[in-house]
C-alpha cells in the first residue's frame, strides 16, 4: 500500500529569504529526497503507538467548553461537520525560523478525542508525518493541526456556522499559511460546489489567510497515482508563505 517511487522529479522547493536553515550537504540534496518522503508504511510494519512527545495539545478546541461542535456543510459535502481543537506538531521545531501552518484535515471521528488522539498514527498518520517532513516543518515554523470530522446527521449544534468556528481557530492560531487536506474538507471549508479539480492549485483566501487544499494522506494511499499532483500543492504552500 505505500508508495514506492516518485515520477516525474519534483520541482525544487521555494525558500525562506530570511532566517532560512542551512543547506544540506550536496551529497544529500533535499529535493532529492522529497519524493520518497511520501512513502507510507506498509500495513504489515505499521503499529499503534503512543502519543509522540512532538504532538502537544496547546490550543483549546474552537468554543468554549467544547471539544467540537456539528456545524452544517457545503451543498456537495453533505451532513454536518465537527471541527476539533488544534494539535501543536514539532515541538521541538524553531518557530522563530519558518511560518505558521494550520492544516485542516479530514479525520476519522477518532480524532475528535481530543486527549488520545495521535495524528501520526498508521499508514496515513505515517504519510502525513512524511508530507510535512519533505516540507521540513519538522525543523522550522510551527505547525498546528485541527482535525475536520464528517457527520451523517447535523447535532445540536448545527446551525453554528463553520466559517465562525474556523475564524475563531485562525484568531487563536495566527497563521500565515491554512492548508486545507481532503476534497469533502476543502469544499466545506470554502463553501463550494466546485470540482476538487478546479479547487486545487489555486490560492484561496480562509478569513484574509492564504489557502491550499490538497488531497488528505487516507486518499493519497489508495490512489498512489495522485501523489505528484500532492507535491505540487505542497510546494504551492510553502511558496505563499516564502519571502
Amino acid at each position: 500500500m505505500g508508495i514506492k517511487v516518485w515520477q516525474p522529479q519534483a520541482a525544487p522547493l521555494p525558500t525562506m529569504a530570511t532566517n532560512a536553515a542551512p543547506p544540506l550537504p550536496a551529497a544529500e540534496p533535499f529535493v532529492a529526497h522529497a519524493p520518497k518522503a511520501l512513502e507510507a508504511a506498509s500495513p504489515q510494519t505499521s503499529q499503534a503507538k503512543p502519543v509522540p512527545a512532538q504532538v502537544a495539545r496547546l490550543v483549546p478546541a474552537p468554543l468554549p467548553n467544547e471539544r467540537a461542535q456539528s456545524v452544517s456543510s457545503a451543498p456537495e459535502a453533505g451532513g454536518a461537520w465537527n471541527l476539533g481543537g488544534a494539535l501543536t506538531l514539532y515541538t521541538s521545531a524553531d518557530p522563530a525560523k519558518g511560518a505558521r501552518w494550520l492544516v485542516v484535515a479530514e479525520t476519522p471521528a477518532a480524532a475528535l478525542q481530543f486527549e488520545t488522539f495521535n495524528p501520526f498514527e498508521g499508514d496515513a498518520g505515517k504519510l502525513l508525518d512524511n508530507m510535512l517532513r519533505a516540507l521540513r516543518l519538522h525543523q522550522e515554523g510551527t505547525v498546528m493541526l485541527a482535525p475536520l470530522v464528517r457527520r451523517v446527521a447535523p447535532g445540536a449544534h448545527a446551525a453554528t456556522a463553520l466559517p465562525a468556528l474556523l475564524a475563531k481557530l485562525i484568531a487563536q492560531v495566527q497563521p500565515n499559511v491554512v492548508l486545507v487536506m481532503g476534497r469533502l474538507a476543502a469544499q466545506a471549508l470554502l463553501q463550494s460546489s466546485e470540482p476538487f479539480g478546479k479547487l486545487r492549485g489555486q490560492i484561496h483566501s480562509l478569513h484574509s489567510i492564504n489557502t491550499i487544499v490538497t488531497h488528505d494522506a487516507t486518499y493519497l494511499l489508495r490512489t498512489p497515482s495522485e501523489k505528484t499532483k500532492v507535491w505540487d500543492d505542497l510546494c504551492l504552500a510553502l511558496s505563499v508563505v516564502a519571502t
